[in-house]
């Protein structure tokens, strides 16, 4: 699978992939680790809402 298909369908318990979202900042202002670990919980977190939701 090539990088463009995967970040278009991401891994499961992800909604959106953060180089996506990197992409669409662009160039990077603070620590892109701190946030990358941040965006990483709420997208997990968005996702267990969603999953929980449509399970009902």
């Amino acid at each position: 699978m090539s990088e463009k298909e995967k970040l278009l369908n991401p891994d499961p318990g992800v909604c959106v992939p953060w180089q996506v979202k990197v992409d669409e900042i662009g160039e990077f202002p603070g620590n892109e680790e701190i946030s990358k670990k941040e965006w990483e919980k709420l997208d997990d977190f968005a996702y267990n809402f969603i999953w929980f939701w449509a399970q009902r």
